[in-house]
């Protein structure tokens, strides 16, 4: 199989594992789950389907749980739509990439903080040499 068909499998399965987990999924464990990629074997038996979600080590086991019990029926509800000799055998893999993006995002935030307050502080004690701000003694 070429690369190209392959792209376009990944993408349709990701795109249709996500609306299931939206939409039809009544399990509450995958409200929060994100489909982040799709990796399919050349002859279509296997899908690694990645999924990130942000929470707490607890959350990401109740997910993979949550997801690997819900493989057959995911594979179930996309034979139709895929229409491939070979439905994929679906194996659910956690992506940190979110939560790492997040974890970064946060330590940045924190450095601005930072540097806004130091540069404050440079102002104040600019000021106070200066003697602009000062109350003047009489």
């Amino acid at each position: 199989m070429g690369r190209k068909y392959m792209r376009r499998v990944s993408n349709l399965i990701q795109r249709k594992v996500t609306e299931l987990l939206l939409r039809e999924s009544k399990d509450p464990r995958l409200a929060e789950v994100t489909i982040t990629d799709v990796s399919v074997n050349r002859d279509t038996s296997r899908a690694e389907v990645y999924y990130s979600l942000i929470g707490d080590k607890e959350d990401i086991e109740e997910a993979q749980e949550a997801l690997e019990g819900a493989s057959g029926w995911v594979r179930h509800e996309l034979a139709p739509v895929l229409r491939l000799r070979n439905i994929p055998e679906f194996v659910f893999k956690y992506d940190p990439s979110l939560a790492h993006g997040a974890k970064i995002e946060a330590l940045l935030d924190e450095l601005r903080e930072e540097e806004t307050s130091d540069a404050d502080k440079e102002i104040d004690e600019d000021s106070v040499k200066t003697g602009s701000g000062a109350i003047a003694a009489e």
